[in-house]
């Protein structure tokens, strides 16, 4: 039987049902669909590399853990 995931996600910071934990973070399925689509050359790219840096820091990460 498939495990519900659920959590507060890294990028949107949003409480959601659907998506993987990556170190001590969560990250919802439609920010995870989001971030593989866009391109290095999008505005939007910026913020989820900024985003994605407090998976690496414990101390802001684990508020985003269930």
């Amino acid at each position: 039987m498939e495990e519900i995931r659920t959590g507060v996600c890294m990028i949107c910071e949003q409480q959601r049902i659907g998506g993987i934990h990556i170190i001590m973070a969560f990250i919802c399925d439609e920010c995870s669909s989001e971030m593989v689509k866009t391109n290095v050359s999008d505005q939007k790219y910026p913020f989820f590399v900024k985003q994605m840096k407090k998976a690496f820091y414990r101390g802001n990460s684990k508020q985003y853990m269930n």
